[in-house]
C-alpha cells in the first residue's frame, strides 16, 4: 500500500515488489495502485485475504490503510515516506532486511487499541489516533458547549473549541497538542482532552478502557464537526450525541525497531 501522491513512494513499492518476488514470496499489488505501478497479482485491501501488508508512506497512509481494513485484523508493517511518519518504523533504506526478516518470521507484532464512535446508523471509521468533535468553518468564531459523560457520570461541561477522544496511540498526536498527556502506546486507555477550553474545571482526563464516552452538543452550541483520523468527517448539529468507546478489534503492527518509540517521541524536542 503505497502514498499514492509520492512518486517517491511508488518507486519504492515496485522495489519492494521485486525484492520479494526475487526471494520467493508470493506479493501482491493494491488493486488502487494498478494505474500507476505495473503488477500481475492484483488485491483489495479489506476484502481479500493475505498474510500482511507493507504500508510506504507517512501516518496518513497508515492511518487510511487501517481505515480500509476495517474488522479486518491482517497486521501491517510500515515503511516510513512521508512528512509524517511517527507510526512508521522501518527507515525506506531498510526495505530489504524488511523482506528479510518478514520471511523469516524475526518480528514482533504490536496491538494498539482503537476506538469506535457511534452515531445515528452511521458506519464510521475506528480511530486509532483519535475522534475530534470540533466548531468548523463559520463556526469557529462562536464558542462550542458540549456535556462529555463517562458510563452516565458526567466529567465535565465544556465551553470552548471541543473535545478529543483519543486510544493510547493518538495521546502523540492531537490530543499532545492541545495538552494532553502522553500514554504509553501498548497500554489500553481512553483519553478524554478538552480543545482550547474557556472553563477551568475542563481538564484532560485518561479512563479506563472499559469507559463509555458521550458527549451531546448543547441546544445553544454552534455545529460541529466528528472528525476520525484527520480524515472521515461527520456533520453534527445542537442536541446531537455520540458515543465513543473501545473498538471491538485492535489495530495489528509488524514492528521491527519499535524500541526507539520514546526516543523518535521526544526527537521533537531537540
Amino acid at each position: 500500500m503505497p502514498k499514492f501522491s509520492s512518486p517517491e513512494a511508488l518507486a519504492l513499492a515496485k522495489k519492494i515488489l521485486e525484492y520479494a518476488d526475487s526471494k520467493g514470496a508470493e506479493v501482491y499489488l493494491d488493486k488502487r495502485a494498478r494505474k500507476v505501478i505495473e503488477w500481475d497479482r492484483i488485491f483489495s485491501v479489506g476484502t481479500d485475504k493475505v498474510d500482511a501488508i507493507i504500508v510506504v508512506g507517512g501516518d496518513g497512509t497508515v492511518l487510511n490503510t487501517l481505515h480500509l481494513l476495517g474488522e479486518d485484523t491482517t497486521p501491517i508493517a510500515t515503511i516510513r515516506y512521508g512528512r509524517r511518519g511517527f507510526l512508521c518504523d522501518v527507515p525506506p533504506f531498510e526495505y530489504g532486511t524488511l523482506i528479510d526478516r518478514l520471511l523469516e518470521g524475526n518480528y514482533r507484532v504490536s496491538r494498539y487499541m482503537r476506538l469506535q464512535a457511534i452515531y445515528e446508523e452511521l458506519k464510521i471509521p475506528y480511530a486509532l489516533n483519535e475522534f475530534a468533535i470540533v466548531t468548523s468553518g463559520e463556526a469557529r468564531a462562536k464558542v462550542a458547549r458540549v456535556s462529555v459523560k463517562r458510563d452516565g457520570d458526567e466529567l465535565f461541561y465544556l465551553v470552548g473549541d471541543g473535545v478529543i477522544i483519543a486510544p493510547p496511540v493518538g495521546s502523540t498526536a492531537y490530543s499532545l497538542a492541545a495538552g494532553g498527556p502522553v500514554v504509553d502506546p501498548e497500554m489500553e486507555a481512553i483519553i478524554v482532552t478538552p480543545l482550547n477550553p474557556i472553563t477551568f474545571c475542563s481538564r484532560p482526563v485518561v479512563l479506563q478502557p472499559s469507559s463509555q464516552v458521550v458527549v451531546s452538543i448543547a441546544k445553544d452550541s454552534p455545529n460541529m464537526l466528528l472528525i476520525a483520523d484527520g480524515a472521515f468527517t461527520v456533520k453534527l448539529k445542537p442536541r446531537d450525541t455520540i458515543t465513543v468507546r473501545k473498538a471491538p478489534t485492535p489495530a495489528y503492527f509488524i514492528r521491527l525497531y519499535m524500541g526507539d518509540y520514546y526516543v523518535r517521541l521526544f526527537e521533537r524536542c531537540m
